[in-house]
């Protein structure tokens, strides 16, 4: 898989390492063949070498390239749609409101539940039509019209 003899030599010691402290867990039952583990375990190892590699490859290209260019009309860009999306946000019931907001904070929808006192499948049905309605306002921005109509011709050009 792209290594050498060592690297073979390491990762099998890593997932040796990885087994006998999986195995000394209490709770830790073996559901298929010690074979099929230890190759999956060594398989992860590796894998997660390779992603060290490659990220240490990217961090040394950009710690080459030390002139960052700032582009302002990104910044503008998120303000604007930043801007859109809470004047639109503020246009919807404080039901909606609650929901979506517990949903940015990644709450999981049973606690959305208990936590404003309803059920579990109302908080995902309102969850999704309160989704779906901010969606349609946005769409319906005018700012958000214009930004389309204005993409749409450079798109053209």
């Amino acid at each position: 898989m792209g290594g050498s003899r060592e690297d073979a030599q390491d990762v099998f010691n890593e997932g040796l390492v990885a087994l006998i402290r999986l195995v000394d867990k209490e709770e830790f039952t073996l559901t298929c063949q010690l074979g099929t583990l230890m190759y999956a375990l060594c398989n992860k190892k590796w894998k997660q070498q390779l992603e060290k590699q490659i990220a240490a490859r990217n961090y040394h290209v950009r710690k080459l390239d030390t002139t960052p260019v700032r582009d302002f009309t990104e910044d503008a860009d998120y303000e604007l749609y930043r801007t859109i999306f809470w004047e639109t946000f503020e246009k919807l019931d404080s039901v909606c409101q609650e929901i979506l907001k517990e949903y940015l904070k990644e709450t999981p929808p049973r606690e959305i539940a208990e936590l404003l006192g309803y059920s579990y499948g109302y908080v995902r049905k309102r969850k999704s039509l309160c989704h779906s309605y901010l969606m349609k306002m946005i769409e319906n921005h005018p700012d958000f019209i214009k930004i389309k109509e204005t993409e749409q011709i450079a798109l053209v050009e």
